[in-house]
């Protein structure tokens, strides 16, 4: 099982305000760390 970091890379999230940013961009220029975290709430 491989892991496709390039399909990652185009993969758009929505940050608190409402706007929409490219996960490649954000490591485009150094590294980025995604943390998932999951609520039972």
């Amino acid at each position: 099982m491989g892991f496709d970091v390039a399909r990652l890379a185009d993969t758009s999230l929505i940050d608190p305000d409402g706007e929409p940013h490219r996960l490649g961009d954000l490591w485009q220029e150094r590294p980025a760390v995604m943390l998932f975290l999951r609520h039972f709430g």
